[in-house]
């Protein structure tokens, strides 16, 4: 593999650079839209990505904070990414139960579900009705989950999110994302949440690079608002792969991509 330079692509009317990878020290890949859409696996991205990794250092982003980082890298060797281990993934949770252990938080009240709450148990964090909040998408999400919430945020509680999507895309449509849990307990409150650690926001990402030790990663992802935007918060260089349907405002990224398999050809 390997390339002799840049090549040109239009985009929407605006022309871009495809990258070269030896300029760079990591991949962060974000999952949904760039691995698989809508559930199935996107067959040009899992080729680049397995021939992309003798080359470069391959880590995945997700604001998806439902599942563990060991459900997630069972569900890519399922789909051909035989080497990918919980070690290469960083979701929203993982990274907000990195940041509470950090915090020197020790017990907490989870709005969530089991991949939010195993990713809290394993860096010690007890789950109770007492202590700080953690925030996360909760599909059983009900009046009794909000009172508790509250009540520690009014008694002087932290409060954290995974992250502030609207909405997450599903095989069956669209569902209300993780942004209703929070908005609900924040108009509740009376108050934001203190950190919300998932994209666009930069923790996420500068997460990601510092565990791996890398220095000049480059961020691959299908939106905007959330993955454009937030590597350049990171001070990182993006890619944005472009998908139909996609699009939208904010930053633009240093390079545009019809599919992965360009960084290859």
């Amino acid at each position: 593999m390997g390339r002799a330079g840049c090549l040109v692509i239009s985009a929407g009317g605006r022309w871009a650079l495809i990258p070269k990878l030896d300029e760079y020290d990591l991949l962060i890949l974000d999952i949904d839209g760039v691995v698989w859409l809508d559930g199935e696996p996107i067959e040009s991205s899992i080729r680049a990505i397995n021939e992309m990794r003798s080359e470069i250092k391959i880590v995945f982003l997700t604001n998806n904070s439902t599942r563990h980082r060991r459900a997630i890298a069972s569900l890519l060797r399922d789909i051909g990414i035989p080497w990918v281990s919980e070690r290469d993934i960083f979701t929203s949770a993982s990274v907000l139960a990195s940041l509470s252990s950090e915090l020197g938080i020790r017990n907490c009240y989870v709005v969530g579900e089991s991949g939010l709450i195993m990713e809290l148990e394993e860096v010690g964090i007890e789950i109770s009705d007492e202590g700080d909040v953690c925030v996360g998408l909760d599909r059983s999400f009900n009046y009794e989950k909000l009172k508790i919430a509250v009540r520690n945020i009014l008694s002087g509680a932290m409060f954290l999110a995974t992250n502030y999507d609207r909405l997450l895309p599903t095989q069956e449509g669209a569902i209300p994302g993780a942004a209703s849990m929070v908005s609900a307990i924040s108009a509740a409150c009376g108050r934001e949440p203190d950190i919300i650690v998932g994209k666009p926001n930069p923790i996420m990402f500068l997460h990601a690079s510092a565990s791996v030790g890398a220095k000049r990663p480059l961020v691959i992802g299908d939106s905007v608002e959330t993955d454009i935007l937030g590597a350049m918060r990171a001070g990182m260089d993006s890619a944005l792969l472009l998908r139909e349907g996609r699009g939208g405002t904010g930053p633009r990224p240093r390079y545009v991509l019809r599919d992965l398999e360009e960084l290859i050809r």
